[in-house]
């Protein structure tokens, strides 16, 4: 459906995208994944029209819109848009805004559309009103309705919900997701927020100082990080320094398998703070001072600082849902998996 090759875009001596390649499938939903200036929007222009790369190939169900030989106009591709503001037309009612991109169809045809939307987003009774009678969810349904009613080969979408509230924004996140499953539309999200990519993609883009630093499901992405990067970016995770001596990895926590390295490499262990057991024990190889607890309702999170020191230089987070509570100044010990831990060579 959508074919990346080596796209690369710079403005002065910044380079904004680095050699980007992907594919997009029919029916799939792709969600763009970085921290703030990484390039996600910038490649979203790209795909649009709105930006020409200085070099490489898009190609969109079969036809080539961006080379060295041509660039075809963003009117011209067949693409969808829906901006991060919206951008609904402030003088143009509800159904006028949905109607706005029709092309080549009767009254009576572009009025069966119209109504057909309306229907889908639940705004039927809303059709006369104004952009500035709507609230931001309304507006944001408005805004997916008017870029979906061309029937676009290809709906690109930036950042959607982040002017929202966090309850509106996940329930428009999974009303946007059913609405593109149930017309089979191809889209592309760009998101800063990885819990969103995962709640809503097929398949996560990460992205980081303009390239593609993993492309895969969000399991993948989740369970087989490709670096230490990804792991920390996509959840909270405790990052601990470790050695490798004699095929095992020394921490401060503990030690874990580490033959895949060469002696003396120095290692960082990447564990999740709900992937760590608590045990309380004041004779332990391992101490670990409570540092901080915080209650979060359905558990509690403790900072924990490592070393037999009452002011410990490095800390690590656990999430604790079992029975028993610890306090400030308690020495405990932990249990970690070997399965949960991820380690990169540093």
């Amino acid at each position: 459906m959508l074919v990346v090759e080596n796209i690369s875009l710079s403005k002065g001596d910044r380079q904004i995208v680095h050699s980007a390649n992907f594919n997009v499938s029919g029916n799939e939903i792709v969600c763009l994944l970085g921290p703030s200036g990484c390039g996600k929007t910038t490649l979203l222009r790209l795909i649009s029209g709105l930006e020409d790369p200085d070099g490489g190939l898009i190609n969109i169900d079969g036809v080539t819109v961006s080379s060295s030989e041509r660039t075809l106009s963003p009117h011209k591709r067949e693409v969808g848009f829906l901006f991060q503001d919206f951008a609904l037309f402030p003088h143009l009612t509800v159904a006028e805004n949905i109607s706005f991109g029709l092309r080549g169809k009767t009254k009576k045809e572009i009025g069966a559309c119209v109504k057909s939307f309306l229907e889908q987003i639940q705004m039927s009774d809303q059709a006369g009103k104004y952009p500035h009678q709507l609230s931001g969810g309304e507006q944001q349904r408005v805004a997916l309705a008017r870029a979906r009613a061309p029937e676009p080969k290809l709906l690109l979408l930036d950042e959607p919900f982040s002017g929202l509230d966090s309850g509106l924004r996940k329930k428009l996140r999974e009303e946007t997701r059913e609405v593109l499953r149930a017309a089979g539309t191809s889209a592309i999200i760009v998101t800063h927020d990885p819990e969103e990519a995962m709640a809503l993609a097929d398949r996560i883009i990460l992205m980081k100082d303009g390239k593609i630093i993993q492309n895969g499901t969000p399991s993948e992405i989740y369970h087989q990080p490709a670096n230490s990067f990804v792991a920390q970016f996509l959840h909270d995770i405790n990052s601990i320094k470790g050695q490798v001596v004699g095929g095992r990895i020394k921490t401060g926590v503990g030690e874990f398998e580490g033959s895949q390295f060469a002696d003396g490499s120095e290692v960082e262990v990447l564990v999740r703070p709900e992937s760590i057991k608590i045990h309380p024990s004041k004779k332990t190889q391992y101490p670990l001072h409570v540092c901080d607890v915080r209650d979060t309702g359905n558990s509690r999170l403790y900072r924990l600082g490592i070393g037999n020191s009452e002011k410990p230089h490095s800390h690590i987070d656990v999430r604790h849902r079992g029975l028993g509570s610890f306090d400030a100044g308690d020495v405990i010990s932990v249990e970690i998996d070997q399965k949960e831990v991820l380690v990169f060579e540093k």
